[in-house]
């Protein structure tokens, strides 16, 4: 990223991100657009979210916001290639994913996998459902299989 890229980066965050919902902020490597009609943020390569559940990246992402006393408040985040969602001790890992604000709901699809301490369970599709911790992973088609893998942590 040239010199000048990274100063407009920069000026751009100065500007707008003091005033966003303190509970989340969203970052970019390459650019960060700003489209005020439609209430949303493209931001490309390199890209970071962060709100007080998880901590998202991608190489893309799309952010539409709402505002409410004078604050941004993301309401749906659209997350495109190379996706890694950090939630707790899980990383979620997808081509694609989704998350909206209002049900608290996070869907990954595309060579799905969740890893925690102890095991990596892969599939499909994730419905992670952050407010009643469930998980529900699907497999591509009827001849797919979710596949779990456990580490064996019982002491002889």
């Amino acid at each position: 990223m040239s010199s000048i890229n990274k100063y407009l980066f920069f000026f751009i965050y100065l500007i707008f991100f003091p005033n966003a919902y303190s509970e989340s902020f969203v970052k970019a490597g390459d650019s960060l657009i700003w489209d005020s009609e439609n209430k949303s943020y493209t931001a490309l390569g390199d890209v970071e979210f962060k709100n007080d559940k998880f901590i998202a990246f991608s190489d893309k992402m799309l952010a539409y916001y709402k505002e409410e006393k004078n604050e941004e408040i993301f309401t749906k985040i659209e997350l495109f290639d190379n996706v890694i969602i950090k939630f707790n001790d899980e990383i979620f890992k997808g081509d694609y994913a989704i998350y909206t604000r209002k049900d608290n709901i996070i869907k990954l699809t595309g060579n799905v996998s969740i890893e925690s301490p102890s095991r990596l369970l892969t599939g499909n599709e994730l419905i992670a459902d952050i407010d009643n911790n469930k998980r529900i992973l699907n497999s591509g088609n009827k001849d797919s299989l979710v596949e779990v893998l456990l580490e064996n942590n019982a002491k002889d």
